[in-house]
């Protein structure tokens, strides 16, 4: 996500605080899977495995969409997917994409913890 904001060149409220910098970054992203591994200890403790999916989506959610829908708004991915596609249409396509990858990780994660 550091990449993606630096070769966009995002401006958000999270994305600014937070991505902007190595260090924030980085701590972000201690703090970050400190909770999940929290939150996710919780839910395996009082649910099914099958459930930690939802945790899964809520977790990357945050963090995905927000850039996606960022990266719609750049200008760079303006002037790449043409400057006439309405703006409604980039945000669709942005969006289906941070699905896309929301979606990739959520398996991901539940395969590797499934296989333990």
């Amino acid at each position: 996500m550091y990449m993606v904001s630096e070769i966009f060149d995002l401006k958000g409220r999270f994305i600014s605080k937070v991505l902007r910098t190595k260090k924030n970054c980085l701590l972000f992203i201690l703090i970050f899977s400190i909770i999940y591994i929290l939150s996710s200890t919780l839910v395996l403790n009082f649910y099914d495995i099958k459930k930690i999916q939802i945790l899964n989506f809520l977790f990357s959610s945050i963090i995905i969409f927000e850039v996606c829908l960022k990266v719609s708004q750049s200008e760079r991915f303006i002037l790449w997917i043409g400057e006439n596609l309405d703006k409604s249409f980039r945000l669709f396509i942005m969006f289906i994409i941070g699905l896309n990858c929301t979606y990739f990780y959520t398996r991901l994660t539940l395969q590797i913890i499934e296989s333990y």
